[in-house]
């Protein structure tokens, strides 16, 4: 038998998964199936499997911290919904990849690569990935995001700013709202900060969609941003971000 654990953080795809596995890999034996990366962390492990199928874009851990946080090796397929830098890099570095919306043909094809690799030691992937995270090319180009039951692929580019609400963050664009599961702490360390400046410890904006920063005699400054009707707070400890900025 094949050990595998899932970690995969929309349920509908992680359960859709799971079938087409039991299905199509009778060998398989689904030891863990999981939806955040703090517990498939702990599911590799503890558990030891010889194959993970792992979501990239996870709210609390990315697939990628993952597999380097973990100290078992095995042989991992990354899941993903767009990501052209990583794509290229898995290909060159011989590691597998699902980029969704997979057909079963694909992963079929997936599971006879497997099977073939499963008869030998697994690749060094910590230091491929430490290749790929040392790019300068690293950030995020798009964003998956979810209204109802529509899925859409958000170019980073159109993203005005991001606030922080709760265990969510609120992305804004001109002509949409829509929230991710994801810490805001963790969605900034995988933004470009030349492009994206933390002005509060609830929000980050985008220096492409900024109009002008004012001061008001309150000596509190607030960025105008060029598609959105209210400025947002500018926080003191990151003020000086903007000194040569400011409209008087």
């Amino acid at each position: 038998m094949v050990n595998i654990v899932i970690a995969e953080d929309e349920e509908i795809l992680r359960l859709n998964l799971e079938r087409k596995l039991q299905s199509h890999w009778p060998q398989g034996n689904i030891i863990a199936s999981v939806k955040c990366g703090k517990d498939a962390l702990s599911s590799i492990d503890t558990l030891k499997p010889d194959v993970v199928f792992l979501d990239i874009q996870m709210g609390d851990l990315t697939g990628i911290e993952v597999i380097q946080q973990s100290k078992h090796n095995c042989h991992v397929v990354f899941i993903t919904a767009y990501d052209k830098y990583a794509i290229e890099a898995f290909e060159a570095g011989a590691i597998d990849y699902l980029l969704k919306p997979y057909s079963d043909k694909r992963l079929k094809d997936c599971i006879d690569r497997l099977n073939v690799r499963l008869a030998s030691t697994p690749i060094d992937i910590k230091q491929l990935l430490g290749n790929i995270s040392a790019s300068n090319d690293r950030y995020l180009k798009w964003l998956k995001i979810q209204i109802g039951s529509k899925f859409w692929l958000l170019d980073i580019k159109d993203i005005i700013c991001f606030k922080a609400c709760g265990r969510y963050v609120k992305v804004l664009t001109k002509d949409r709202e829509a929230l991710v599961r994801m810490p805001l702490k963790s969605l900034s360390l995988q933004l470009d900060p030349d492009v994206f400046w933390q002005v509060h410890r609830s929000t980050i904006l985008s220096i492409e969609h900024l109009d002008y920063v004012q001061t008001s005699d309150a000596e509190q400054m607030h960025a105008h941003m060029k598609k959105l009707v209210e400025p947002l707070a500018v926080s003191r400890s990151f003020a000086h971000l903007f000194r040569n900025l400011t409209v008087e």
